[in-house]
């Protein structure tokens, strides 16, 4: 919401304010003093939009299907696609008030899901696609375990044998060196982070394959959110630089690597 607001805007959500509350800035004044954290989900949203956008434009006949949707405005903020949109049902509650779904210029079906109770399977079942798939899960997997991680990526793959998965992945090491107060107030709400050493390779373990890797580090320097030289960024903090990135994943070709 504050971004929209700014002469230049790194996202430029300009619905973002009607899913605010009292309640909603009470949360954020929490987190007010962790600028680096709130930078990088501003970051990895516009390299998401990006990603989006540039497969819309390519087949406007996608089916985008976003997991853990939040109150993610895309749909109408996007020109194209099909979008279904899964989270709880009191998420979907609140955003079906202040944003109906028939508002939107595109198609778009909101699914409620208690994903302590309901299989992600079987709510991905209601959706009929009618061009390619791609599905976003941003902000999600660094709450999830490996386990969990698994049974996301089985139930993408029973549902949608060809998709591309659109996501953002946090390491341990960047959670241990750098979100530490951060990880410290989401739990005084009662979560917690449960990054992954290497969180790509459960993927990669799982029958995908990396099609695009983005750091989120180095596009913050793009839009002037990270003042950081590249040069330098990339000296001091090589291997780091992934530890916070937006990935596109796809099915590994199970004859790629056969030589005939």
């Amino acid at each position: 919401m504050q971004d929209a607001a700014n002469a230049h805007p790194v996202c430029g959500d300009n619905f973002a304010h009607l899913f605010m509350s009292e309640y909603g800035v009470g949360i954020y004044e929490l987190f007010r003093e962790e600028q680096n954290a709130n930078a990088s989900i501003l970051v990895r949203h516009r390299i998401i939009d990006e990603l989006l956008r540039e497969q819309l434009q390519k087949c406007p006949e996608s089916c985008i299907v976003t997991i853990g949707a939040g109150f993610d405005s895309r749909p109408y903020r996007l020109a194209g696609g099909n979008w279904f949109e899964l989270d709880e049902p009191p998420v979907v509650s609140w955003k079906n008030e202040r944003l109906p779904a028939r508002e939107c210029h595109n198609p778009l079906q909101r699914i409620a899901i208690d994903f302590a109770s309901e299989t992600l399977e079987d709510k991905l079942a209601a959706i009929a696609p009618a061009g390619p798939v791609i599905l976003v899960v941003e902000g999600v997997f660094i709450y999830l375990s490996e386990a969990e991680i698994q049974d996301f990526l089985a139930a993408f793959q029973q549902r949608f044998p060809n998709h591309q998965i659109i996501c953002d992945l946090v390491s341990r090491d960047m959670v241990a060196n750098y979100g530490r107060s951060l990880h410290a107030k989401i739990q005084s709400l009662g979560t917690r982070f449960q990054a992954v050493a290497r969180p790509e390779t459960v993927f990669t373990l799982n029958g995908y394959c990396i099609r695009e890797g983005i750091s989120i580090i180095e596009r913050a320097v793009d839009f002037g959110v990270n003042k950081i030289p590249k040069l330098l960024l990339n000296y001091f903090f090589s291997g780091e630089v992934m530890g916070n990135a937006v990935y596109v994943f796809e099915p590994a070709d199970p004859y790629g690597d056969l030589v005939i």
